[in-house]
């Protein structure tokens, strides 16, 4: 008689009768309380009578005429055939539909996870050296060792993969009978209490850290302590290897039955683990092709993990180390919560979900990246599946795309479509996604930061195992190759919401902080309406937010002044005092400089020059070049530098933009304007005094390079600039006493201070000629000649003040300004050897707000060992900061964001430029800042560090590289003085750096130095090693002509072929298996395509190739080259020479006929 399929109505009953109240036709059924593990359920109890609906159609549309559309569409027809794949015939003996079964003690093949997991466990791959495991202490009534111990042998008979054994070469089998005892028992009971909780300690800090012994069968273990107050602490680890979460709960609640009533039969498991899995295999196989062509298709545009600050691997105190952070919302903030989350159409797990990927966005500085969701996917034929213990999870990679100020719930709506869309596409997991984007990126590829929902599976532990063992008091997992696993399950009636960390793996307090935020926003979801339909906001914590406050305190003396009003009131009073110094004796005195500067003032005011007008500067340095500054200044008008090597098309475009009609030259003409020389300029009679003006008004227009070609005149005014020359003359005591070096070309605004600051406080300025802007032994003459005591420059040019001087020949220096480009951490200590007690300060801040913004002063020459370069600081006065992220909300401590300046140093626009000054001059909250481009983050101390340009940041082969951790990795090598990292042009695109180091340093050296520092990914391809690095005229390094120095070597790296037999059996056996046509011995795994399965059957074929068991897959990781591996093997091998002998032997017998190798046979 042939079989009725169900109607659509019988099958949506099953759905309805689950709800108190049945749903309208068109209700959301999330709504109602539907999540992705019903769906699940559902869809897999449909297909098990024959409707094969999928779980990705069930959530595009949830509700019940939506389904029952679909089940029509799908229920087979009478007699039509099973819409299942074919399975294999069964075995004798085994029910008809069942996959044969796998014989007892017969290796079989680790499911997805499971390979994850033992790849995972080797101390040579990234994020190892950790076992998957679940471990719990039960606090509870005092126990009965014997008893207990007779509990988990009962245990481990009922449930074979308690009984697994994972053998070296990535297989398991199920052994016979536990092959060690089955639990530990540690009587404490003759201890005092502190005694006691001390030995209750040591064993935490050992059972939960602890590596079963897997290959010998250790896959869990159950330790008994017994307390002195008559009760029992149960100590239970398993390894995920044989048992997923899930699992966990069922052997649990297994042993508590076993234990309180050993004669009371369980219900009996009539199908095993390995048999799962091969039925599995077999039903999954055109899913599983179908879903990894999806995914393959999405690779090239899939993100990375999650950004988070992280402290670099050598730095890691204890790198395996896991803690847990654990917060508990109550029955009544649980209801609260899942009633608002079905009011927005969301399951409780997205909600917490999307909260958590929130505060990753918040604090990875990052938007859209990869989520690492674990699915507990349990869809076997056997009503016996239920009770199985073994690995039946899978994961999902989810892309979360947070971009854009949209509400919380427009996120997290978005966030479950794509979660619906992924999961129905799960039977490629995220396992094998990952493996397939380290194929498509050329090396391995982590998604390090997982997010684990065990909501509607039920209260993590029944009530059976807290009457019989107590309360769960202690519980922590770890996952190799996991940075970060949030968890969310039911106890007690409310929510448990925990994070498993790598805890030195993350800068101190950065974990305490997230946390913080992503349960206060989980909390406030169930609280407060409006948080759903507002952007989430920033998520800075309290004490974070009151150190940026009290840094940001730099309320002071407003001197609302003119620029050069300073100078010409110490004319007045001092005329006779020295101003300028130049050559061997050339001088000039304050009277002196006045009196020209008022008479080329005049000049000007007679060619029509007017209040606000601007005027070019078209100079060399000299003395003619101050006088033409502070003439115009005099006259009313703005100074435009104007460089006399600028390029003709580039002087246009300034005069175009800057608008002046007048030039102040040294005779040459002027395209444009109407050239004016100094020398005829001092013929005029002077004016009175200088024509006044306001504090507002522009004193000088720089232009800068701009990211479209054109340049940019910044508009600085007298406001912004005298505030900054007003704090660094009271912060380092400049007086009349003083003489600076002015290094910096007038067009460039440390050259600002250099003159005003100088001539404003009564000292002097030592100018250097145009032709010995370069010479820095010339330098060095005028600091002895002129007693400098002051130097404001940028690092560069302090580098080869350095270089051209002994220890102790700058002594007459009494402080050094650097700003305008990086601080490199070993300027200090090599000023401090050439000038005992000199103040060194780095300064940071942009033409944008008034030279410098920022400030940090070294002290004796001692940088931290952590500095990457010498932070930025803290805000100068009357000046703010602030770091954001894409959202402009402010980044908490250690998160790269945009650094924002704002307060009295901040320009008044770009010139003749309204849409560029609106995008880069924003108000917020009643202060102006300028958005700098430039990346920096803030340390918990409330200074500022510097990351770099953001258009400086590279993206190679799907990863995001900051040339700046490159840059610092490279320069703490102990013979780099400088670096400089980028990407090369042109096919082929590799990264790059270039290094000014000591003689004789190689370029392979420097390569492996960096190896030890960063990932494979920002390693240089290429490292040109040089004296010293191209600079630009302001003394900048010129990143231009450093490209085409590492360009200059890029070409394609030699092939190194294999040299001995066991280097050539490598490498055959490599690109046999890769799919190459040849390998090198420097050639990268992952580079040509590997993954952890490849790796697997490599070992396989190796051990088979050279006849030992001594290759493993730790061999290979160790090195991740074919010659690393080879030489990895010969030198742990038990008989030495042994491998190079039968390597010999083999490609030997490659070359022979089989008629050869049967004659050689017989002869032997």
């Amino acid at each position: 008689m042939t079989q009725q399929p169900p109607t659509a109505d019988e099958l949506l009953r099953a759905v309805t009768d689950t709800f108190d109240t049945p749903p309208g036709e068109d209700d959301s059924l999330i709504a109602w309380g539907l999540d992705s593990i019903t769906l699940m359920r559902i869809a897999g109890g449909w297909r098990r009578q024959g409707v094969r609906v999928g779980f990705a159609e069930l959530a595009k549309e949830p509700t019940l005429r939506a389904w029952r559309t679909l089940l029509q569409a799908h229920i087979p027809a009478v007699g039509a055939p099973d819409p299942e794949p074919t399975r294999p015939a069964p075995a004798p003996g085994t029910a008809p539909g069942t996959a044969p079964r796998t014989a007892p003690g017969e290796p079989f093949p680790l499911a997805v996870m499971q390979h994850a997991y033992w790849i995972g466990r080797g101390d040579e791959t990234a994020l190892g050296s950790v076992a998957a495991h679940l471990y719990v202490e039960f606090d509870g009534p005092g126990l009965d060792p014997g008893r207990l111990d007779t509990a988990v042998r009962a245990l481990a008979d009922r449930h074979a993969m308690l009984r697994a054994r994972f053998t070296d070469d990535g297989r398991q089998e199920i052994l016979p009978a536990l092959t060690r005892p089955a639990t530990t028992v540690h009587d404490l009971r003759g201890l005092d209490d502190k005694a006691a909780a001390v030995r209750l300690e040591e064993l935490r800090q050992t059972l939960s850290h602890a590596r079963l012994d897997i290959e010998a069968g250790e896959v869990f273990a159950v330790h008994l302590s017994l307390l002195p107050d008559g009760r029992a602490r149960l100590h239970v680890d398993v390894d995920m290897l044989a048992a997923d979460a899930l699992s966990y709960r069922i052997l649990m609640s297994d042993l508590a039955a076993l234990y309180e009533t050993p004669a009371a039969p369980l219900p009996p498991i009539r199908t095993s683990y390995p048999d799962y899995l091969a039925e599995r295999a077999e039903v999954r196989r055109l899913s599983r092709e179908q879903a990894g062509e999806w995914w393959r298709r999405r690779v090239p545009d899939l993100p990375s993990a999650p950004d988070l600050p992280l402290v670099p691997e050598g730095e890691r105190a204890d790198p395996t180390r896991v803690t847990r952070r654990h917060h508990w919302l109550p029955p009544g903030e649980k209801h609260r919560l899942t009633a608002r989350a079905h009011r927005h159409g969301l399951t409780p797990a997205m909600a917490v979900a999307t909260a958590f990927a929130e505060t990753l966005a918040a604090f990875g500085g990052r938007q859209r990246f990869l989520l690492n969701v674990p699915m507990f996917d349990r869809r076997g034929s056997h009503p016996d599946v239920d009770l199985l213990v073994g690995d039946f999870t899978s994961s999902v990679l989810l892309d979360v795309d947070l971009t854009g100020d949209a509400p919380f719930t427009t996120h997290a709506r978005r966030l479950q479509d794509r979660m619906h869309t992924d999961a129905a596409h799960a039977d490629h997991s995220g396992v094998e996604v990952l493996r397939d984007l380290s194929r498509h990126r050329g090396e391995q590829v982590l998604a390090p930061v997982v997010f684990t929902s065990a909501l509607n599976l039920g209260e993590l532990f029944d009530t059976g195992v807290r009457r019989c063992f107590g309360e769960p008091v202690w519980i922590v997992s770890q996952g190799p190759q996991v940075l970060l696993d949030a968890q969310v399950t039911e106890v007690d009636g409310g929510l448990l919401l925990n994070w498993d960390v790598r805890e030195d793996a993350f800068p101190p307090g950065l974990v305490d902080a997230m946390f913080a935020a992503f349960h206060g926003l989980v909390t406030r979801l169930g609280t407060d309406d409006t948080v759903w339909e507002r952007p989430v906001p920033e998520l800075l914590p309290p004490d974070q937010r009151a150190v940026r406050a009290a840094v940001n305190a730099t309320d002071g003396p407003r001197a609302r002044r003119l620029l050069h009003e300073a100078f010409f009131t110490r004319a007045a009073e001092h005329p006779g005092a020295p101003a300028l110094l130049w050559g061997e004796q050339g001088a000039m005195t304050y009277g002196e400089l006045a009196d020209r500067a008022l008479r080329c003032a005049a000049a000007l005011v007679a060619r029509g020059v007017r209040p606000g007008d601007t005027v070019a500067v078209a100079l060399p340095k000299g003395h003619d070049q101050i006088t033409a500054v502070l003439g115009v200044l005099a006259a009313g008008g703005a100074y435009v530098p104007v460089g006399v090597d600028q390029p003709p098309a580039r002087r246009a475009r300034i005069t175009a933009t800057a608008g002046f009609t007048v030039a102040l030259t040294d005779g040459r003409p002027f395209d444009g304007a109407d050239a004016l020389p100094v020398a005829e300029a001092c013929g005029y009679a002077p004016l009175a005094e200088p024509v006044p003006g306001e504090a507002e008004q522009v004193a000088y227009v720089l232009f800068t390079s701009g990211s479209t070609g054109e340049p940019k005149g910044v508009e600085i005014p007298h406001r912004a600039a005298v505030n900054t020359l007003d704090d660094l003359n009271e912060r380092f005591a400049v007086g009349a006493d003083d003489r600076a070096l002015a290094l910096s070309a007038l067009d460039f605004d440390l050259s600002v201070y250099d003159v005003f600051g100088l001539l404003g406080a009564g000292g002097a300025v030592v100018l250097v000629d145009e032709d010995d802007r370069r010479e820095a032994r010339h330098w060095v003459d005028l600091v002895h000649a002129h007693g400098v005591t002051l130097l404001n420059c940028v690092p560069p040019l302090l580098d080869m003040l350095l270089l051209a001087t002994g220890p102790g020949e700058l002594a007459g220096l009494r402080a050094v300004l650097l700003g305008g480009d990086v601080v490199g951490t070993d300027l200090p200590a090599r000023l401090a050897e050439r000038a005992p007690g000199c103040r060194f300060a780095g300064l940071g801040g942009t033409t944008e707000t008034a030279i410098h913004s920022t400030v940090c002063e070294v002290t004796d020459g001692r940088v931290p060992t952590h500095w990457r370069s010498v932070p930025y600081g803290t805000p100068l006065r009357n000046v703010r900061c602030r770091v954001v992220d894409g959202r402009g909300r402010d980044c908490p401590d250690w998160v790269p964001g945009e650094l924002w300046i704002g307060g009295d140093g901040v320009a008044l626009g770009y010139r003749r430029d309204p849409a560029r000054t609106a995008d880069r001059f924003v108000e917020r909250d009643g202060t102006r800042w300028y958005r700098t481009g430039d990346l920096a983050r803030y340390r918990p101390d409330g200074s500022l560090e510097f990351l770099g340009r953001r258009d400086h940041q590279v993206k190679l082969r799907g990863f995001r590289i900051e040339p700046g951790e490159v840059e610092a990795a490279l320069a703490r090598h102990p013979a780099v003085r400088r670096a400089v990292a980028g990407l090369t042009r042109g096919p082929g695109v590799q990264l790059a750096a270039a290094v000014t180091a000591a003689p004789g340093t190689a370029e392979g050296e420097l390569r492996d130095w960096v190896r030890q520092a960063l990932p494979p990914h920002m390693v240089p391809a290429r490292i040109a090693v040089a004296g010293e690095l191209p600079l630009t005229a302001n003394g900048k390094l010129d990143r231009r002509a450093v490209r085409a120095l590492w360009e200059a070597g890029a070409e394609e790296p030699a092939h190194r072929a294999p040299g001995t037999a066991l280097e050539t059996v490598v490498a055959r056996v490599w690109a046999d298996v890769l799919g190459a046509d040849r390998v090198g011995l420097d050639d990268g795994f992952f580079a040509l395509g590997g993954d952890s399965v490849l790796a697997t059957v490599i070992v396989a074929r190796l051990r088979e190739a050279l006849d030992t068991s001594e290759v493993t897959v730790r061999s290979l990781f160790a090195g991740l080259t074919a010659g690393g591996m080879a030489e990895r093997l010969a030198a742990e091998e038990e008989t030495p020479g042994r491998l190079e002998q039968v390597a010999a032997i083999h490609l030997e017998i490659e070359t022979m006929s089989a008629e050869e190798v049967d004659s050689a046979l017989r002869d032997a």
